[in-house]
């Protein structure tokens, strides 16, 4: 009786402190999905831009919602790190927290609850903004892309100007040989097309 009363009193008694060690392990094993979440969505915005060249609607639409559920992955990883940061300074000021589980999952839920919807949020969010901007300089590339908003936010409407495209490969980081896209060899030869036919229509032919 008494050994079991003992058992109860350290459970009770039970709190983290600031003497916790987290392990570095799981910061890392953070920064490492981060990685893998841009590496996606630069393929994805590849991949998507190739399809979009070719009219390929149906392509495009699937890794639009396939860049979504990335862009949803890390707004999860970043409640999830935002939760985990708070708990540890929370712990750090003397806070008693007897379950540590418990508070996290409450601070995940506070967080999300103070967050603006999915539609709204993914809209606002700057590489999705970034990954719409290039696909829209495709076929609109003198035009300014229409905001991502809707309708009755007008008066907070994003507007994104034209954008920069990397001139790295996204997975090995090197400089690319030719950074010229299909859209703009293809500009270029109806640029030269256009400038010959001008000159034909101005040659003189006379009667010999």
């Amino acid at each position: 009786m008494e050994t079991q009363q003992s058992l109860q009193d350290i459970k009770d008694g039970f709190a983290l402190t600031a003497r916790t060690n987290f392990k570095p392990s799981l910061a890392n094993d953070i920064t490492d999905v981060y990685y893998l979440i841009q590496n996606a969505q630069n393929l994805l915005t590849l991949a998507a831009q190739s399809h979009e060249e070719n009219n390929n609607k149906a392509m495009v639409d699937e890794l639009d919602e396939a860049f979504k559920d990335f862009v949803n992955l890390e707004y999860k990883m970043n409640l999830q790190r935002k939760s985990f940061e708070t708990l540890k300074q929370r712990i750090a000021t003397g806070e008693k927290i007897t379950d540590p589980i418990a508070y996290y999952e409450n601070l995940k839920q506070t967080f999300n609850a103070e967050s603006p919807d999915d539609a709204t949020r993914i809209n606002a969010d700057q590489k999705y903004l970034s990954f719409k901007q290039h696909l829209w300089n495709i076929n609109h590339p003198d035009e300014e892309m229409p905001s991502l908003r809707a309708s009755n936010d007008d008066d907070d409407d994003i507007v994104m100007g034209p954008t920069k495209i990397s001139l790295k490969c996204p997975i090995t980081m090197l400089w690319l040989d030719e950074p010229v896209t299909r859209v703009a060899r293809a500009k270029e030869r109806e640029a030269a097309a256009k400038e010959k036919e001008a000159a034909e229509d101005t040659t003189e032919f006379y009667d010999v």
